[in-house]
């Protein structure tokens, strides 16, 4: 790869990733509970990413890819918040996690099969 190639990609990826940290601020700055707060931003990571996925590997070029996948998504989305929320058993760290799976896992089920439906594979 060529280091032009590299500075574009690297210049996309972080532009993505303060967009969608910046989405996930406002989010947490919406709703008093942290975890009511990570819940959406990560639900709404999914969901995007999701879709994305489709796009991308239908219509998509290697500079969106990089901008919305690893970019924003990845700066809208947050493990790290879930692992420590998680580890709060006195406040149900178990049954959020599974939440967090369980409804993940379900917008992927639901939102796959609607958006390969919907974006048509380049001709």
């Amino acid at each position: 790869m060529s280091q032009s190639v590299n500075v574009r990609s690297i210049s996309l990826v972080s532009l993505g990733g303060i967009l969608g940290s910046l989405l996930r601020f406002t989010i947490s700055e919406l709703f008093d509970n942290s975890r009511t707060a990570t819940l959406i931003a990560n639900l709404l990571g999914v969901a995007v990413a999701t879709f994305l996925i489709v796009f991308m590997e239908r219509r998509g070029t290697t500079n969106q890819r990089h901008f919305w996948l690893p970019g924003f998504c990845s700066g809208l989305t947050t493990f790290s918040a879930v692992a420590v929320l998680t580890l709060e058993p006195s406040e149900g760290g178990t049954m959020y996690l599974s939440a967090t799976v369980i409804a993940s896992l379900a917008i992927i089920a639901i939102l796959m099969p609607i958006v390969r439906r919907v974006i048509p594979v380049r001709s």
